[in-house]
């Protein structure tokens, strides 16, 4: 059982902060070293412990949860949280799994299904094909402690990946598979990256209420080994309260 924190002194406020802003100040101070995944006390317990109203507390954690400090669990309460940082640079692909592992969690990559089809005008338009010309499509959901955390759509180049429905496993490496089995060298042709509300089919499928933050990074990779012709273009969208995506590109 996750022990609850400990009391906190009651709020001081200043007559220019909202009151709620300098309990959520000072409840923040008081969890912040506290092991990911303690228990909040409720709502009624945390006006107790912050000299505050209950509809203050529930503004709290409000505040908290926009900070991504908290996160609030449907019918098991609120509890302390953390974010996974995950880094693109320039010379070192983004490892989603390498990233959740370092944080100290456990990753989990399934495929939901492969297809080959004529892709969007933006796809075809990075991957340099023509308007006839189908890719190979693989979907994967991605998840964090048996939690689904994010999914991607990738599209392939099948003249270079041939076989590969068959040979990339569930949760195997796509830029590994690339490297080690097909021989491509790749390497990073072009990214972007930002966050926005998240669309209608994505908030369903990531099972979120509302439409809140979504951070949705679109990267392709070429084949230096094949003239640095592009092989894949994936398109992710991962959940804003569990990632912390930085950019890290020197100019040299």
């Amino acid at each position: 059982m996750i022990t609850p924190i400990s009391d906190a002194a009651p709020t001081k406020t200043s007559p220019r902060v909202p009151v709620y802003l300098s309990a959520a100040d000072a409840l923040a101070e008081t969890i912040a070293n506290q092991p990911v995944g303690t228990r909040l006390p409720s709502e009624d317990e945390l006006a107790r412990i912050l000299g505050v109203s209950r509809l203050t507390a529930r503004a709290v954690l409000t505040e908290l949860e926009r900070r991504y400090l908290v996160r609030r669990r449907q019918g098991s309460g609120t509890f302390v949280s953390q974010r996974i940082d995950y880094t693109i640079s320039r010379h070192i692909p983004p490892s989603w799994s390498a990233s959740v592992r370092k944080a100290g969690f456990t990753p989990d990559v399934r495929t939901t299904g492969w297809r080959l089809e004529t892709p969007p005008t933006e796809i075809r338009g990075r991957m340099k094909v023509g308007a006839r010309r189908q890719l190979l499509a693989l979907s994967r959901n991605r998840y964090i402690n048996h939690e689904l955390v994010g999914y991607a759509d990738t599209y392939l180049d099948p003249q270079l990946v041939p076989d590969l429905p068959q040979i990339l496993g569930p949760a195997d490496s796509l830029h590994d598979t690339l490297a080690t089995h097909y021989k491509l060298e790749p390497e990073r042709g072009w990214f972007g990256v930002s966050i926005d509300p998240a669309p209608p089919h994505v908030a369903e499928h990531l099972e979120l209420s509302g439409r809140p933050p979504v951070i949705s990074i679109r990267s392709r990779t070429d084949a230096a080994a094949r003239n640095h012709r592009p092989v894949e273009l994936t398109i992710s969208w991962l959940r804003a309260d569990v990632f912390r995506v930085e950019v890290d590109f020197d100019t040299t």
